[in-house]
């Protein structure tokens, strides 16, 4: 199983799983809020300090990865023409991470934060868990 983590009252993180979901022709991903009950059960034992992380975490099989490996990890799974972003991984992942927590630390500053996580519209519902 493969479930995308992210933070659950960030606009900009909606706006990438709203994304995802088109791009994921096959259906392969899930989605969970990483404040809620699955990310508690799944991520603790594997990452106790997840919700400091300040990143998407994506859970695939029993492995997580964090920041910009998740973000080249999910590419993978996406196929054709997203999968061409694993070039990324040419780049040391300090790098890539610094930039990723570069944008992280700026979310907010690209819209207003939820107050509680938005419900999915109906036709992607099952896709959320």
């Amino acid at each position: 199983m493969k479930i995308l983590f992210f933070d659950g009252m960030c606009p900009m993180c909606h706006g990438w799983v709203r994304h995802i979901l088109k791009w994921d022709k096959a259906g392969e991903i899930c989605f969970s809020p990483l404040e809620g009950e699955l990310a508690s059960k799944l991520l603790t034992p594997l990452l106790p300090d997840y919700l400091q992380q300040n990143s998407i975490v994506f859970y695939e099989d029993g492995k997580i990865s964090v920041r910009s490996t998740a973000a080249l990890r999910i590419a993978s799974t996406l196929g054709f023409p997203y999968h061409m972003a694993l070039i990324g991984y040419l780049a040391p992942r300090p790098w890539r991470d610094a930039i990723y927590t570069a944008v992280a630390n700026r979310r907010y500053k690209y819209g207003k934060r939820y107050d509680v996580c938005p419900i999915p519209p109906s036709k992607w519902k099952e896709r959320f868990v």
